[in-house]
């Protein structure tokens, strides 16, 4: 039995479920769909910010916890103040993670809660063993803190889990072949104007929209989740909004102007040839 064996049941309790949804739904109205949103999602880094900001407190009690058992009591000063440094990290690190959770459902959404409330003990942990070794209790500090690595152990790898074994906040379009050769999807008279229509090429789904006679094609799946951008609504700004988490992503080159997405769609160069409309996808 491997570790991933071990980690399949957490996604079925549910019993977690009535509290999941409570706790997603405070945090989605906190954090609403505008530039909170994207700021903690990390769509004006291009990447996802979450990960980025657990390297910080990892690092910082990895430290005070090898610190700890190896430097003696003359390191306490020292692995005390790795260990708060490493306290006050936490902060932002778990308001993006909670922002980023608050979109997922189902299995994911069950073991996202208990990878939060691992890293919420490890971090209580932590500072038990702070509070103990100024104190003077060095044995029990010692205690806390072997703990406390374990639950911080525990946390990264089910974070790891949710990321490599059930693809959040992965790119739903990365994986997908987009056609890069002159692909027939529809004819010309099919298209409405001011109409979002969804199309395959080769497999590859695809959102048209006709704007005073010009095609504009985006990839149809949002890559924030995979949510229908066909059934979302486009703007005055001809910016469509994904009608999952509220992604705003621009029809003409795929740019997102809105989180929770932080990658650009695929996009499209569009023509018309003997009345059928036909796409490929445009050079990076």
């Amino acid at each position: 039995m491997g570790l991933r064996d071990l980690v399949r049941p957490l996604e079925s309790i549910e019993y977690l479920d009535p509290f999941a949804d409570w706790l997603g739904g405070t945090v989605t109205r906190l954090t609403g769909s505008g530039t909170v949103k994207s700021a903690l999602s990390g769509t004006w880094l291009g990447h996802p910010l979450h990960p980025v900001l657990t390297d910080v407190p990892i690092g910082l009690f990895t430290a005070a916890g090898v610190l700890d058992l190896v430097g003696g009591r003359r390191a306490d000063d020292a692995t005390n103040a790795l260990t708060v440094f490493g306290l006050l990290a936490v902060a932002p690190t778990a308001v993006s993670g909670l922002s980023d959770w608050a979109d997922t459902v189902g299995p994911e959404r069950r073991l996202g809660l208990v990878h939060a409330l691992a890293n919420a003990g490890g971090s209580s942990l932590f500072a038990a063993a702070v509070l103990n070794r100024r104190a003077g209790n060095r044995a029990l500090a010692h205690v806390f803190n072997l703990a406390a690595l374990g639950a911080l152990a525990m946390g990264g790898y089910l974070g790891g889990h949710l990321v490599f074994g059930r693809g959040i906040g992965v790119d739903h379009n990365v994986f997908e072949e987009a056609p890069t050769e002159w692909t027939r999807v529809a004819r010309d008279e099919e298209i409405a104007a001011d109409t979002p229509v969804r199309v395959s090429a080769a497999g590859f789904g695809m959102l048209l929209y006709r704007d005073r006679g010009h095609i504009h094609a985006i990839a149809s799946r949002c890559n924030h989740a995979g949510g229908p951008l066909e059934e979302g609504e486009v703007d005055d700004e001809l910016c469509v909004t994904c009608p999952w988490h509220g992604s705003r992503f621009r029809l003409a080159d795929g740019s997102v102007t809105r989180g929770p997405a932080t990658a650009p769609q695929p996009s499209f160069a569009v023509r018309v040839s003997d009345g059928n409309i036909e796409v490929r996808l445009r050079e990076v």
